[in-house]
């Protein structure tokens, strides 16, 4: 079960619920994606498809809370889709995801919106993916939130995230390391065995993004606060992200 100090404050806003509601609904976007996928079309061409509907709203002059609803409405297309897919089997949408974002124009030219005050790019900054992957982050399986992923489910997100995390070097926007330390430390880090959805989870960092979170290890990459902290079983460890005795308890559970 995930740790309290892995949950995070919930994101929903009227957007985001708005969008959840449309994705449950089988929004264009996710009809889009999961045919593409089953058709095996090209990812150029099913991240054209996919994007669709937010080039249209920007063509149409729709307002920011219109776009930010359109765009939450896909990312949690792409989150339902991959943690319903197994993990083996994502290349694709990983793929498509990849040329999604690097996707530059929409109709028109408009390339930016504005997202909570701050200017940023479609589709190269991946406006409002990060926000709407942490809220995910709080369905954890076992965290007794509204909407908990499956075990199974669980293990496709986190493997998902993990490939993805394993391309953050040449795309940042792509970086989700970070949720890898809540993962492991749910699974590794408390001072009771871990679920087997944690570690089950856990471990699919390791399959898609080894090289990433050794990388990071050597490099002792560090968080902001105390958000990438120890758990229950290292809190007289000054942990603030990566490192390589951090990196020795995860590989000695995982083997």
């Amino acid at each position: 079960m995930a740790s309290p100090q892995n949950r995070l404050p919930s994101l929903r806003t009227a957007a985001h619920h708005r969008a959840a509601q449309s994705v449950q609904m089988r929004s264009p976007e996710h009809l889009s994606l999961t045919t593409s996928i089953a058709s095996k079309k090209d990812a150029s061409t099913a991240a054209r498809n996919f994007t669709e509907p937010t080039r249209h709203n920007f063509a149409a002059g729709a307002t920011h809370a219109d776009i930010e609803t359109c765009l939450t409405r896909a990312w949690n297309t792409v989150i339902d889709v991959a943690a319903s897919t197994p993990h083996e089997s994502q290349g694709p949408l990983v793929d498509i995801v990849r040329a999604v974002q690097e996707q530059s124009l929409t109709h028109g030219g408009e390339n930016e919106c504005t997202i909570w005050g701050e200017k940023m790019k479609v589709w190269n900054d991946m406006p409002l993916f990060g926000p709407t992957m942490r809220g995910a982050w709080n369905r954890a399986a076992g965290s007794s939130s509204k909407n908990d992923f499956s075990a199974e489910q669980w293990c496709n997100l986190n493997a998902f995230v993990a490939r993805l995390s394993s391309l953050s070097e040449s795309i940042p926007a792509f970086d989700f390391t970070l949720y890898g330390i809540w993962t492991m430390r749910s699974a590794f880090e408390g001072t009771n065995k871990g679920s087997p959805a944690d570690e089950d989870a856990a471990k699919v960092w390791f399959i898609y993004a080894k090289d990433t979170i050794e990388k990071l290890s050597r490099e002792e990459k560090t968080f902001d606060g105390k958000i990438a902290q120890g758990g229950d079983k290292y809190k007289d460890q000054e942990w603030r992200g990566f490192n390589s005795k951090r990196l020795d308890i995860w590989q000695a559970a995982v083997q």
